[in-house]
């Protein structure tokens, strides 16, 4: 019986819909708009953060990092917490009774392969033995890591991923037991992980971390160099609060036994696998965007309300005559909830084909980011997401139709049978519909703020000084391993012999080497600066230092300020040497010159010479695009002297006038091979180029957060022009009467524009006012990690979206206002 009355209000609902084409077709496309946002950022949220692993009980993965209580969570890897040592690792896997297994490993590693006189470069993993253990997956050829494999001194193994076994090494059935070169040395292939797997996120090949980086006391000035990460399997019953408790305990033991190295990290930070990799950053980014996302939503939903209301009010006599024949209230609320039902499931389906665009667009434009995202991110519309997205159908359907659909079923034949009569519904009509304007226009400010604050954080990003011309040279990344290179002499030789054979080719006017990575982030730490007291070690300042050959700044088309460049003969064993930026100068020197000053990097376990300033250098930004707090201060150390010296660098060179640097790439690394044909060069292209695709990422959220707030802003528009429309056919009488008793045009056309101002001021005050209060106060610690250079209250951008928005309700607001100036009052009147 039910199911029979259900089907009849489908089958009626089909055909009022079909008559009235013009208001299904546009309800069906904005709901469609507001879902398929919905549905797109759900499948991100789904991606990153809820489909997770694929192992066997994901929910016992588990990260572990040693936390410093009083540091900030940036200082602190972002809360994540840091591993100082392999020592510590090694310590607190003997101490803990949480995990059935741990593993240390180091992810995203450069590993040198050397495969029939092919030098590649991949994007691999040094892991200790139970790696693959704990997430259940065994190699498809060949076998796993043992104890053994992981030893310093064993012979050296490595396992494939699928992928370039595939690519590199021609599938072939027979690779394992075939001998290669890894970092330099004779390695053995003993196996092949399944397809598409890279885990923890995009590695290509694993080694086994021991064998590459042996165990070395705290204290040593490369026992920092290896510190890996830590994951493990909780056991059966054991709680991440229990496991938290534990480790803080072995914390505090650490830092107690090991003072000089461990004194600051009395506690810990056991936490779910899958946090370590996302972050907290991208998390709430991530959560910020599906809030935006259903902004726009509701802003949908309202506009269909107020749609329906104006439905609502055409059809009232037909409701009103269904009533007097005996048609319960219920029963008419029910059919226009099933037109409603039906108006959000269509906004869904074609919601959804709009998101699927969305998707493919979105799984394209991830695709050709230089740094790919974790293999286990995979953006697909499921079974999870489609459960979402019918949700989404129940709540819009009740959101856009719930209200309208009782009020009319309010409604007195009696009243409405009196044509053109306007009674107390019709009256709460107009209110309702004007609240809801007033609640779409605080909406629509409240996300165009949240997205220009996010849109000219990016722009910032992109426009940034960089302190040279990023056009005007190119670089490349290569990796001097132990293998061909085991000793630091060895090292600098290298150095050397590669400058001035570069600087020998008529190619290039300059060249230079950096460790800085992509020519974006150089190193970031504590140091001292002579004639200063520290009490503590925390009251050391943090700041950026970059070790540097000689010729570098010339070769970046730079001048020194005051004193000298670095030379080739700058030696740590005879006098250490520092070249500080202007910034550094003027903070800690003032009027005074810093020449002849000292200042050093500060390491707690092994105290480093202090240094003697020789020269400033003009500012450079030096962490790239991303945090505004860390470039401003910084110092220079010389490369091709460092003790241990640098196991990666970055090649800068200056081609002769008249060529273009981005044609560089070809000719540099012919060079490099001259010199060492098994070095393959990695991450090359001029800076802008480098500093662009690091981007990527920020990019694409800005032009969805752009999306987002278009989509509002237009919604918005659309749906104060439709409130003002159906409150002029509303009180056409009115006007007709005010006319008729002598007011003007003017005045007519000032009742409405100043209807529409008010609904404007209300909404702009409480969309403002919201947006200052969660912005400004309660989420400014968390924007804080996500803006750059943006404050949360910039007025600029306030008065902006006020002003956009006020002159879209003004434009809104104007075609009903003039169609009121032209109401007939004798028509008007006629119609009493």
């Amino acid at each position: 019986m039910i199911l029979d009355s259900l089907r009849q209000d489908v089958r009626v609902g089909f055909r009022i819909l079909i008559k009235e084409k013009a208001f299904c077709l546009l309800a069906v496309l904005v709901l469609a708009l507001g879902i398929a946002g919905v549905t797109t950022q759900f499948t991100i949220v789904n991606a990153f953060v809820l489909r997770g692993f694929s192992f066997a009980h994901p929910e016992q993965l588990a990260s572990v990092g040693l936390i410093d209580p009083q540091a900030t969570a940036q200082q602190n890897n972002f809360g994540n917490g840091n591993i100082p040592t392999a020592q510590d690792y090694e310590d607190l896997k003997a101490g803990q009774q949480s995990f059935a297994m741990m593993s240390g490993y180091l992810n995203g590693s450069t590993i040198n392969v050397t495969y029939k006189n092919n030098p590649q470069r991949y994007t691999g993993g040094y892991v200790t033995e139970d790696f693959f253990r704990i997430v259940g997956v065994s190699p498809i050829m060949g076998r796993d890591f043992t104890a053994d494999d992981n030893k310093p001194g064993a012979e050296k193994t490595t396992i494939l991923g699928y992928e370039i076994w595939k690519r590199d090494f021609s599938g072939d059935s027979n690779i394992v037991g075939q001998a290669v070169r890894i970092n330099g040395k004779a390695a053995t292939i003993i196996g092949v992980m399944p397809e598409n797997f890279k885990f923890p996120q995009a590695e290509q090949l694993w080694v086994p971390l021991y064998n590459e980086f042996p165990v070395v006391p705290r204290e040593d000035p490369r026992a920092g160099n290896s510190s890996p990460q830590v994951m493990g399997r909780l056991k059966e019953g054991v709680s991440f609060d229990q496991a938290n408790a534990e480790f803080s305990a072995l914390a505090k033991r650490l830092a107690k036994d090991n003072p000089k190295t461990n004194e600051q990290l009395t506690s810990a930070n056991v936490q779910p696998l899958l946090n370590t990799f996302t972050g907290p950053q991208l998390r709430q980014m991530i959560y910020a965007m599906l809030g935006a996302v259903l902004l726009v939503l509701v802003i949908a939903c309202v506009n269909v309300m107020n749609m329906q209301f104006g439905r609502a009010a055409l059809r009232a006599k037909e409701l009103a005559i269904r009533g007097a024949l005996g048609a319960t209230r219920w029963r008419l609320v029910r059919q226009m909830l099933t037109e409603s039902f039906l108006i959000a499931a269509m906004g869904a389906i074609v919601g959804v084909f709009f998101a699927e665009w969305a998707v493919s667009l979105l799984v394209r434009t991830t695709n050709a980011l230089p740094f790919p995202l974790p293999y286990w991110v995979q953006f697909t519309i499921d079974g999870k997401v489609l459960l979402f997205t019918l949700a989404i159908v129940l709540v819009a359907t009740l959101l856009s139709g719930l209200v309208p659909a009782i009020l009319s079923a309010r409604s007195s034949a009696a009243e409405v049978m009196k044509e053109g009569g306007r009674g107390n519904s019709s009256r709460l009509v107009n209110a309702i519909t004007r609240i809801l304007v007033i609640g779409q226009i605080a909406l629509t400010a409240a996300l165009l703020i949240a997205a220009t604050l996010q849109i000219k954080s990016i722009r910032n990003q992109t426009t940034q000084n960089y302190g040279y011309d990023e056009n005007a040279v190119y670089s490349a990344r290569m990796g001097l391993m132990e293998g061909d290179y085991p000793t630091d002499d060895a090292k600098h030789q290298f150095f050397v012999r590669a400058l001035r054979s570069l600087r020998a080719d008529p190619a290039f006017e300059g060249a230079a080497m950096s460790d800085r990575f992509r020519m974006t982030f150089a190193n970031f730490g504590q140091y001292e600066v002579d004639g200063k007291t520290y009490v503590t070690d925390r009251d050391r300042p943090r700041g950026n230092s970059e070790s540097i050959s000689d010729g570098y700044f010339s070769t970046l088309g730079l001048k020194m300020l005051e004193g000298r460049d670095f030379t080739i003969e700058d030696s740590d064993a005879k006098q250490p040497v520092a070249i500080v930026n202007a910034s550094f100068a003027r903070q800690y020197f003032g009027n005074q010159s810093a020449i002849g000053h000292q200042v050093r990097r500060f390491n707690p376990a092994k105290p480093e010479q202090w240094r003697t300033i020789v020269g400033i250098a003009p500012d450079m930004l030096m962490q790239g695009p991303f945090n505004a707090d860390r470039d401003s201060v910084g110092f220079y150390v010389p490369l091709l002297a460092a003790t241990p010296a640098a196991q990666f660098c970055t090649i800068v060179v200056r081609p002769r006038a008249g060529q273009n640097a981005a044609n560089m790439g070809p000719v540099l690394s012919k060079a490099i091979a001259a010199l060492d044909s098994n070095l393959p060069t990695y991450f090359a292209g001029t800076p802008a180029r480098l500093h662009d695709e690091i981007l990527g990422v920020n990019r694409l959220t800005a032009n969805l957060f752009t999306i987002f707030g278009a989509v509002a802003f237009m919604l918005s528009a659309v749906g104060l022009y439709g409130v003002m429309s159906f409150s002029v056919n509303q009180r056409t009488q009115e006007f007709g009467i005010r006319m008729a008793l002598g007011a003007d045009a003017k005045r007519i056309f000032r009742m409405v524009m100043q209807q529409g101002a008010w609904q404007l001021a209300i909404g702009l005050f409480l969309g403002i006012g919201a947006a200052a209060l969660l912005l400004g106060v309660l989420a400014a610690q968390a924007l804080q990690t996500i803006l750059f250079k943006v404050k949360p209250l910039d007025p600029t951008i306030y008065l902006v979206v006020a002003a956009l928005l006020t002159l879209v309700a003004a434009i809104s607001c104007f075609v009903p206002a003039r169609r009121a100036t032209r109401v007939n009052p004798m028509e008007a009147l006629r119609t009493e």
